[in-house]
């Protein structure tokens, strides 16, 4: 069971990485005073979406 859980949360750290990356390549670096580093993945997720959603 532990390897499971550690393969789940590699796989979450690289998805949040990856959602990271693209905000930064669209200019965003922070959230509501916050860095886009510090956000969690749902977080990430949901400013991703909004600013796919202004273009």
């Amino acid at each position: 069971m532990g390897i499971l859980y550690e393969k789940v949360q590699f796989s979450q750290e690289l998805k949040r990485q990856i959602i990271i990356r693209q905000l930064l390549d669209m200019g965003i670096t922070e959230h509501q005073g916050q860095s886009v580093y510090d956000l969690d993945y749902y977080t990430l997720r949901f400013v991703l979406a909004t600013e796919k959603a202004k273009q």
